[in-house]
Parts: structure tokens; C-alpha cells; sequence
């Protein structure tokens, strides 16, 4: 009985580790500096975006509308699944959203941007 225990003990450790694991190198295809574009009501804004792991390794950016001079915005509320993210940009009006997917390179992600209501399109490739 205390065998198996103690191998429930170690499976669960393993398990937990696997997991922590997992979850930790789950950011690293998003992280640095990516450049693209919105697309929005007709106008194309190029865009920057800069991701990285802060000294608790949670994942901050920056964001940069190049076309408006608007530079190192600050991004939040970053979420990611998979291959998928999802951010805002904190303090803008309207609530700029992002939500976008890497494609099968890695190198390039894209999806749906939303403000204020109105919807478009980004697409942005690593540098």
C-alpha cells in the first residue's frame, strides 16, 4: 500500500513537472519583435509589435503604429492557447483588441482587430 502511494506521488510529480513545463515554453513562438500591417475601414497602418518575458517570465509587449507615429504603446490583458494570442492595447480608445494565430512557419501571425467597433484584419511577420 505505501508503494502505491508513493508511485502516485511520483506520477502526479511527473505530471505537475510536464505540465509546468509545457506551460512555461508555450509563449517563446511569440515572443520579439514582429512588423505588418491593420487593415481597417480601407486604410492600411503599418504596425510593430515587441514581445517579451518579464523577470516573473510573464509575457509583456509593446506596441507601435508606425503610420501614426504612436510608438512603444503599451500592450495587455495577453492571452495565450496554442498557437493563438489574444491582446489589447491598455489606456486607447475604444479598446483595441487583437486576436491572432501563428501559421505553420511560425513566422508569420494573423487574424481579427477590432476598435470602437469597427472591425479589420492584421497580419505581422517575426523580424
Amino acid at each position: 500500500m505505501k508503494n502505491l502511494k508513493t508511485i502516485a506521488i511520483v506520477i502526479s510529480v511527473v505530471a505537475l513537472a510536464g505540465l509546468a513545463a509545457a506551460q512555461s515554453t508555450e509563449p517563446k513562438p511569440f515572443l520579439g519583435d514582429w512588423n505588418g500591417s491593420i487593415s481597417i475601414m480601407g486604410a492600411n497602418l503599418e504596425i510593430g509589435l515587441h514581445f517579451k518575458l518579464d523577470e516573473a517570465k510573464k509575457v509583456t509587449g509593446t506596441f507601435d503604429s508606425i503610420t501614426q507615429g504612436a510608438m512603444g504603446l503599451p500592450v495587455g490583458a495577453i492571452e495565450i492557447k496554442d498557437k493563438t494570442i489574444t491582446f489589447t492595447l491598455s489606456g486607447i480608445p475604444g479598446d483595441p483588441t487583437f486576436k491572432g494565430a501563428l501559421d505553420a512557419t511560425g513566422k508569420k501571425l494573423a487574424g481579427d482587430f477590432t476598435q470602437g467597433g469597427a472591425a479589420g484584419t492584421f497580419s505581422v511577420e517575426k523580424q
